[in-house]
């Protein structure tokens, strides 16, 4: 059975996107690195499936994976929304996606409940959370606020044949 190619985002095509991108440069490159440095294998992992999907021209328009610059393969975007208790169930268990809060608001926790924990989640806030194995949520805010998170999809992983299976380790951080 041929495997079909992963397909760009149709969100990806309108002739904003690419401005977005080209603005998004920094941030996602930011995003990123703090990706290398929580977890290192699965920023590996991002970055040779990029490499895999730049290979082949029959994803188009290749234009846009050439200014892609995040690990991550995709990006949603939530303005002023409440998110009930979920789990991100499209990922594996040992990926983070990483949450992004911006905006002008206040009195926001992003809650683990199962873990029993609440966190200030303040403009800012930059969050790696196991999301397809953590319940979380966020429940309340004042003001404006927009997520941006960031996320891999197992499918383009197993389409490019990147494993990053593991999970992270303290093991992996020599101590001096």
């Amino acid at each position: 059975m041929v495997q079909e190619f992963p397909h760009v985002s149709v969100s990806l095509r309108q002739p904003a996107a690419l401005d977005w991108l080209d603005h998004a440069t920094e941030s996602n490159s930011i995003m990123s690195a703090i990706l290398a440095v929580i977890h290192p294998e699965l920023y590996d992992a991002g970055r040779n499936t990029f490499k895999e999907l730049r290979k082949h021209s029959e994803i188009e328009p290749q234009e846009i994976l050439h200014r892609w610059t995040s690990v991550y393969s995709g990006i949603s975007v939530i303005c002023n929304r409440l998110t009930p208790a979920h789990r991100d169930v499209s990922a594996r268990k040992q990926w983070y996606d990483m949450l992004v809060s911006v905006g002008r608001y206040r009195n926001c926790n992003l809650k683990l409940p199962g873990l029993g924990v609440s966190l200030e989640y303040g403009p800012g806030s930059v969050v790696g959370v196991l999301a397809a194995m953590l319940e979380h949520q966020v429940s309340h805010f004042e003001g404006e606020r927009v997520c941006y998170v960031y996320f891999m999809r197992d499918v383009v992983h197993e389409w490019a044949g990147v494993t990053g299976r593991s999970w992270m380790s303290i093991d992996r951080y020599p101590v001096a």
